[in-house]
């Protein structure tokens, strides 16, 4: 672990020094990197999705797909905790027993194989 840790920041040094470098070392990384940003996209994506639960449990209301922009600005102020990293706004869909949150992924194109969800369980009314 020591080894990698150290190779990355010396690859980081040589690309601030040489910029010619930078764009090789950025393409040679960036499936290393692209997966460490979806890890963090679904667990920022998860907890969205805690919050619609709670959010669901406290109000009796579920913020529908018409209502979800007003409900995300209500939510969190900042527009990165609205948005994935490459931009676009997350999505909800909801069913009776779940919800989930959609990321469109690096393309932002819907429908395509980079988009990816986070599915949560919703608590069932007796």
């Amino acid at each position: 672990m020591t080894r990698l840790l150290l190779l990355v920041l010396f690859g980081l040094a040589v690309s601030y020094y040489l910029p010619d470098s930078r764009q090789v070392l950025l393409d040679a990384t960036a499936p290393l990197t692209n997966r460490v940003v979806m890890w963090a996209t679904r667990d920022e994506m998860g907890s969205i999705a805690q919050a619609v639960v709670e959010h669901e449990r406290l109000t009796g209301e579920l913020p529908d797909r018409r209502a979800w922009q007003r409900w995300l600005n209500w939510r969190y102020t900042a527009d990165e905790s609205k948005k994935d990293p490459w931009g676009s706004i997350y999505q909800i869909y909801s069913w009776a027993d779940s919800i989930a949150i959609i990321s469109y992924g690096p393309d932002r194109e819907r429908e395509t194989n980079d988009d990816f969800r986070v599915i949560v369980n919703r608590e069932r009314r007796r």
